[in-house]
């Protein structure tokens, strides 16, 4: 039992000093940030349940983030709003890369350097190697207060989308910028397809039988 409590208390000032460093650096830059203390927060639920209590406003402003691989092993961080519908498909074809699936927790602590249910671009920071991409939902840029967690999930930070950018380039991460707009909702179903003219001879016959 000491010997956990040893090693948790080792990694907890790994984060602190993790922190020091990420709000240092948005202060070097003049960026503008507000940070909340909470639970605990490993899905978009708890952050939702938080969320008033924290004023964390508004709504379009609060984030989920995954952290994907591709079937070549590219390594993204991918952020968009905790409401939209973004399925693996779509991401994976707008990344560009085949086949993305959640990376293992292996690649969030050795990569990242951070534990399950903190992935965020503030992680950037921590990736020296420029191992990852970060990748960011176009939606996200117009909004002028985004909620990430500051590298663990018991506090969330504020920043503007326009800022999120120039804190990414000042760590060496320029992101990538999805456009989803053309993308149907997911669950939503294709437009009907066009009929085929009908045949000469039996074609008014087979028409009026259907079953529609």
């Amino acid at each position: 039992r000491q010997q956990r409590k040893s090693t948790r208390d080792c990694r907890m000032e790994g984060l602190a000093e993790q922190q020091a460093a990420l709000f240092a650096k948005l202060h070097q830059l003049g960026i503008a940030h507000t940070t909340k203390e909470h639970k605990q927060c490993f899905t978009v639920e708890d952050v939702e349940s938080v969320a008033e209590a924290c004023q964390m406003q508004p709504q379009s402003g609060r984030c989920k983030n995954m952290f994907l691989k591709s079937k070549k092993g590219e390594l993204f961080v991918f952020s968009c709003q905790a409401q939209a519908a973004r399925d693996m498909k779509a991401i994976s074809k707008k990344l560009g890369a085949p086949e993305c699936r959640f990376a293992s927790d292996e690649y969030l602590t050795s990569v990242l350097k951070v534990v399950k249910g903190s992935v965020t671009p503030f992680a950037a920071i921590n990736d020296a190697e420029c191992k990852a991409t970060i990748a960011i939902d176009k939606d996200l840029l117009a909004e002028g207060t985004l909620w990430f967690h500051p590298l663990h999930n018991d506090k969330s930070t504020s920043i503007s989308g326009t800022d999120l950018v120039a804190f990414l380039k000042a760590v060496g991460h320029e992101p990538k910028i999805l456009d989803f707009s053309d993308v149907p909702p997911a669950g939503s179903a294709p437009p009907p397809a066009a009929k085929k003219p009908a045949k000469e001879g039996g074609g008014a016959k087979k028409e009026g039988g259907g079953g529609e």
